[in-house]
């Protein structure tokens, strides 16, 4: 049997999990936003999407970030307050439970490119 790899029991350090997005926010409409930003942003919402509940307060907000997060202009008023609430719930959860959600992410095949 496969032995499990669990994330280490520090995952939850604010400055390595909390901390790249909230740069990534601070990043927003400034001229060194970057790809690697908007990718900080895009993990914290698709881990949401992964790990919370269909049809939570979490699972709704971190499919909004995403939504929001794929339009050429950013709008910085909205997506705050679901990159904060996002963020912290990552925070609360057992480590486990968010080990499980980047695996599920990260198992997921491309979606083939549609031909003409």
């Amino acid at each position: 049997m496969k032995k499990r790899k669990l994330l280490p029991l520090g995952i939850k350090k604010r400055t390595t999990t909390e901390l790249p997005a909230l740069i990534a926010l601070e990043a927003i409409g400034k001229p060194w936003f970057c790809e690697t930003h908007l990718t900080d942003l895009m993990a914290v919402s698709m881990v949401c999407q992964v790990a919370a509940e269909p049809g939570s307060e979490i699972h709704a907000a971190g499919c909004e970030l995403f939504e929001l997060l794929g339009h050429e202009q950013l709008d910085i008023a909205r997506i705050e307050p679901l990159v904060v609430l996002t963020n912290d719930w990552v925070q609360r959860q057992p480590n486990g439970r968010i080990q499980d959600a980047i695996e599920r992410l990260m198992s997921q095949k491309p979606a083939a490119a549609p031909t003409s």
